[in-house]
């Protein structure tokens, strides 16, 4: 940093009191939520509900779904140029991310995160069963 000595110097005392050491109170409940695990299956068993009901209507729309067994998200091609994927599901209110955003090789997919709430997943998975019917 450059400028008034005095001022940096104010600075520098807030960034090693208020950036560098984690307070107290923080460090007891890291402890405490780290030494659980019981989240974490929780977590995974939320994630791969979701994923069992949104994966097969998915499927039904063609998609394939690649690489997903772990994690929050699927990934998932039609094989055509993943802006397509990606405006056919914004039509039916879904978000997408377009795989190009994760390098040449995801041109092709998508991917979809499972953060949503168990509702809006199976509003998802409704609407696009819906839309293959209609």
């Amino acid at each position: 940093m450059i400028g008034d000595p005095a001022l940096i110097a104010q600075i520098l005392e807030v960034r090693k009191h208020a950036g560098m050491m984690v307070p107290l109170p923080i460090q007891r409940a890291m402890v405490v939520a780290l030494s659980d695990s019981d989240h974490v299956a929780e977590q995974r068993q939320r994630y791969n509900s979701r994923k069992a009901r949104l994966l097969p209507a998915l499927q039904a729309a063609g998609f394939t779904i690649d690489f997903s067994d772990a994690g929050l998200y699927l990934w998932a091609t039609r094989n055509e140029d993943c802006w397509e994927s990606v405006s056919w599901l914004a039509q039916l209110g879904i978000l997408a991310t377009p795989g190009i955003f994760y390098g040449e090789k995801g041109a092709r997919h998508i991917r979809i995160a499972m953060t949503a709430t168990d509702q809006q997943i199976e509003d998802a998975a409704s609407r696009i069963l819906n839309t293959l019917q209609g």
